[in-house]
């Protein structure tokens, strides 16, 4: 099977880490960290906002390497949540 990828953040998700509609049924786009009950969890954070937290992780928390954060970021346009033809 395909792993999931968040339609938000980009990150990799498993069938159990997935968002939630208002219904109560499971997301296949977006993961928990990013959509419950129907809506985005941050529903101010803006691509860049997003791109800063990446950098962030990966310069002062090490929590993904700095070309794991740049890959990411690479891919964040072609998502759901930040094309602009969803916006029409």
């Amino acid at each position: 099977m395909k792993p999931l990828i968040c339609q938000s953040c980009g990150f990799p998700f498993t069938a159990e880490t997935r968002g939630t509609n208002r219904d109560g049924t499971k997301n296949n786009d977006y993961c928990i960290n990013c959509y419950k009950n129907g809506e985005f969890t941050d529903h101010h954070l803006t691509m860049h906002e997003l791109e800063r937290r990446y950098l962030e992780m990966a310069q002062e928390h090490n929590e993904i390497s700095l070309e794991e954060a740049r890959q990411i970021i690479r891919t964040l346009p072609d998502l759901k949540r930040w094309k602009m033809t969803n916006l029409l």
